[in-house]
């Protein structure tokens, strides 16, 4: 089940290859689809599917002829089209008859009728040359189809052969072209009631063969490219179908794992997730003679429950073996000390399951909240926010497993205590007992498979809900601004109706399972009850085997309970052992030592480093050489790749090709930032006070914290600020302003003073210009023993540096001193610059504008007079 509309990809390509026996980490599938594949094409699908051990290729074909065996289609990867306009990835496993086996990522496995399916097809068109159509057309595939479906309309078998032939002596396309639309235009007559299949249908065709302009424009598959010359050998024609990667079985000459990339390897490597064995290694860390004590006592307490009955029987013979009054006493104080220690056993042993489920809890959060730091960026990057709260969240419902295991052990040694004890009084009637135990363990336990699909069918919905909720609230206003509502209303309608199928399913499944069980169950009872082995026994050994009998049901559908809740749980345990499992980011050790030995400012260097980031390339042959404490501004326009340098220097991308060096040692990105100030918009501010979150990693005291808020301009805000230093800042920030938040954050870098890299993407923003440039002034003072990486939009100020470097498309393509960079004659830095003061001098200081000041809480507007240029201000609120 993908995580995400993004995830349809690696989801879809997980399920093939687990179809055919590959086993595929469906995480690493994810992350691999986050940095060198493109997970959202079907290209990539095709190439990934081909390296990982399928014969894979990617196909287009009319929709109508998916279906059909002569094709040869199944399995495949195929694209539909979502309502909502958007493409989507599922795959087409088998047909059985007029059904569909489709695995969708989106829902889970679904059954849907071959027509129906066939509206989701999306259909696409391209140009292709007429001969290659032509050879397509004619192959035995399209030929054999095309049969079929002329055998479908009752055609006789010469007739067809004869239409077929007819249309293959035409060597251009238009002959195949117009026979297979004739065919299709006339299966829709046939469906509509318009005519009968039969001899009706190949008079029809053929005359639609000789006449094919009377064809409808949309039952032909191709039409000829406007102003294309037929004449010519480069005929082009618009050919409209499916486009699928279809998989015809593994590749057993499959290149060797050390070829693959690193992400695919570690898919293919990777182990699966076992969550017993994890859980009870966990809980072997309370002590494994614990565990064995633990199990012991369930089944003594079992096993006393059928003593107990025993024990109630004995009663009806007291009255006659124990004719003394105190002997009668004696036997039921026994009775009454036997049960209170059985309720004694019972207390001891759910007080120490709770303990246990208390401890696993407290050990997965351990180590849950151990390994976050230890994961790389990208894993991060393939999941959802919302996804990785949620596994947090949920890992306290864990603490029920210990209970869960105990009841199924309870449970299940009452079974079995009751049963012998049954065959111990009836040794006649042991295979209707062995029956009735037999009715109570297969059914749960063979309906295991049905029930954690369709359970993690729910918790997949449940968690799409979950993420639409939170992304709802945190929308909010924009959803407001652009009367969204509706929308948004539509979308949550949809989410929980596929919630409510899926929960309805899964209700389904189980009532049918009780009731299978239920029916068994009791049949046998009421065979074993009425059967002629208990007609000549006594009054009290009948009702104790009556008890018995009729307690195995009892016991039969507890078990079933756990059995249909344990899907629930081990998805659970999967979700919360999934990142426990994950590889964590590697580091080098000589750049660790590098950071503890070196102190002065890092010379960093890129050898032609290229980055991708989902198939797409957004840094190409980078070349660069920046020197220790030199101050270095990088320019260029908005997706130009100016913070994706940032994001290899601190470790959030990582290079495809190429090399990046520190001090002439290969990039460690953990030790590298730990001697790095990083200033950008995208820095967490939390809902903390101000002073907290100025102070936030380090170990500044007050005079250092003062220095800082003073350096970045904060001593305005806090004196505005109803609580001061100690005014709380909202979650991200929200009670502040975009530039007070970034004061904030400014302050927060001030505080790593032996900082050796700075880097400064944006920091400013939000700020007026003036405020802009004074901010940038105090940095490059407090830093000017670093090396200074500054990322901005405002040219003018990039004056002042030693040097700037142009970025454009992921690649550089201007270098050098900014002052005969601006002098220098096609150089794109003096076309920025001179682009910048033109919109200054021409655009915004025109007189076109109206002029709206927020100051002080209060709205001012200035007016200007054309002929005096003098403003008036006019206090509007």
């Amino acid at each position: 089940m993908q995580t995400s509309q993004m995830d349809c990809g690696p989801a879809a390509l997980k399920c093939l290859l687990e179809g055919f026996g590959i086993r595929a980490g469906y995480g690493r599938l994810r992350e691999a689809c986050q940095t060198g594949i493109d997970g959202t094409s079907i290209d990539a699908m095709e190439t990934v599917a081909n390296q990982l051990g399928l014969v894979a290729e990617q196909i287009m074909i009319p929709a109508d002829h998916i279906f059909l065996p002569e094709s040869r289609s199944l399995p495949a990867i195929v694209v539909v089209r979502l309502p909502n306009g958007m493409t989507h990835f599922v795959v087409i496993w088998r047909r059985h008859g007029n059904l569909l086996q489709v695995m969708d990522a989106s829902v889970g496995r679904r059954w849907v009728r071959a027509a129906h399916f066939a509206s989701e097809i999306y259909s696409h068109t391209m140009a292709v040359p007429a001969l290659d159509w032509r050879q397509f057309a004619g192959s035995d595939e399209f030929q054999g189809t095309l049969r079929r479906r002329l055998l479908r309309l009752r055609i006789s078998t010469n007739d067809a052969q004869r239409l077929s032939d007819a249309a293959l002596e035409d060597p251009g396309w238009h002959g195949l072209a117009a026979l297979d639309a004739s065919t299709r235009a006339v299966s829709a007559l046939v469906r509509a009631g318009a005519i009968r299949a039969g001899r009706e249908c190949f008079r029809l065709v053929r005359q639609f063969c000789q006449n094919p302009t009377a064809i409808p424009r949309q039952y032909w598959c191709v039409a000829a490219v406007p102003n294309s010359n037929p004449a010519e050998s480069d005929e082009q024609l618009f050919f409209r179908g499916a486009v699928l990667v279809r998989v015809s079985g593994k590749n057993p000459a499959r290149s060797a794992d050390h070829q693959l990339g690193p992400e695919l390897h570690a898919a293919l490597t990777e182990p699966p997730i076992r969550p017993a064995r994890e859980v009870l290694r966990y809980l072997r860390a309370s002590g494994t003679a614990a565990i064995v004590a633990l199990a012991s006592a369930t089944a003594v307490a079992a096993g006393s429950v059928v003593l107990e009955a025993v024990l109630f029987r004995a009663l009806f013979d007291i009255s006659s073996e124990l004719r003394v009054a105190g002997q009668r006493m004696g036997a039921v104080a026994a009775l009454i000390a036997f049960s209170c220690a059985v309720w004694l056993l019972e207390f001891s042993i759910l007080s120490a399951i709770v303990r246990l489920g208390r401890q696993l809890e407290n050990r997965l959060r351990t180590a849950f909240l151990a390994k976050i730091p230890l994961l790389g960026d990208r894993y991060f990057q393939s999941r959802l926010s919302s996804d990785m709260a949620e596994r947090s969240h949920a890992t306290h419902r864990v603490r029920q497993l210990p209970l869960l295991v105990r009841q199924l052990l309870s449970a299940g040694f009452k079974l079995f205590a009751t049963a012998a004890a049954l065959i111990w009084l009836e040794p006649s009637a042991w295979p209707l007992i062995l029956l009735i135990v037999a009715s109570a363990l297969a059914p749960p336990f063979a309906a295991q498979s049905i029930l954690a699909e369709r359970d993690l069918r729910v918790r997949s919905h449940a968690a799409a809900l979950t993420r639409f909720y939170l992304d709802a609230m945190l929308g909010v206003l924009a959803i407001r601004a652009h009367g969204a509502e509706r929308s948004v209303r539509r979308e949550h309608d949809r989410l929980l109706g596929e919630w409510g199928s899926a929960a309805l399913l899964l209700q389904k499944a189980v009532v049918k399972l009780e009731a299978l069980q239920g029916i068994a169950m009791f049949g046998f009872v009421a065979w074993l009850l009425l059967s002629n082995a208990f007609q000549a026994a006594d009054i009290g050994r009948m009702l104790l085997v009556v008890y018995w009998a009729l307690n195995l049901p009892v016991l039969g559908q507890e078990i079933a309970g756990i059995a249909r809740r344990y899907p629930y749980y081990r998805n659970l345990t999967v979700r919360v052992l999934e990142p426990l499992g994950a590889p964590e980011e590697q580091h080098s050790s000589d750049s660790h030592q590098q950071v503890q030995v070196g102190q002065q400012a890092p010379r960093i260097q890129f050898r032609n480093v290229s980055v991708t980031v989902s198939g797409h390339t957004i840094l190409e042959d980078i070349n660069l050489d920046i020197e220790a404490a030199t101050h270095v501004a990088i320019v260029g326009p908005s997706g130009a790749g100016k913070s994706s340098l940032a994001g290899v220097l601190l470790g959030w991308l990582k290079p495809s090709s190429g090399d990046v060096l520190v001090d002439g040692s290969k990039l460690d990105p953990e030790a590298l930032r730990a001697s790095t100030a990083w200033v950008d918009p995208a820095v967490h501010i939390w809902n903390r006070s101000l002073l907290s979150n100025v102070c936030y990693g380090s170990q500044a005291d007050s005079f250092e914290a003062a220095d800082a808020i003073e350096t970045a301009l904060l001593r305005n805000v806090v004196e505005t600020l109803p609580g001061g230093l100690q005014t709380a800042l909202g979650e991200g920030g929200g009670l502040v302003s975009g530039g007070e938040g970034q004061r904030v954050r400014f302050a927060r870098a001030l505080l790593r003073r032996d900082a050796r890299l700075v880097i400064l993407d944006e920091p400013f923003r939000g700020l007026d210009r003036e405020k802009r440039r004074e901010s940038l002034s105090r940095a490059r003072q407090a830093w000017k023993n670093a090396t200074l990486v500054c990322i901005t939009h405002d040219i003018e100020e990039t004056k002042q540096f030693d040097r700037v470097i142009v970025v454009e498309n992921g690649t550089v393509v201007a270098d050098g001193d900014p002052k005969a960079l601006s002098l220098r004659k096609n150089s794109r830095y003096a076309d920025l610059l001179r682009a910048e003061r033109e919109t200054r001098s021409r655009l915004w200081s025109g007189n076109m504008w109206r002029r709206v000041r927020v100051q002080s809480g209060r709205i001012l507007e200035q007016t200007c007079e054309p002929a005096r240029e003098q403003e008036l201000q006019s206090e509007v609120a």
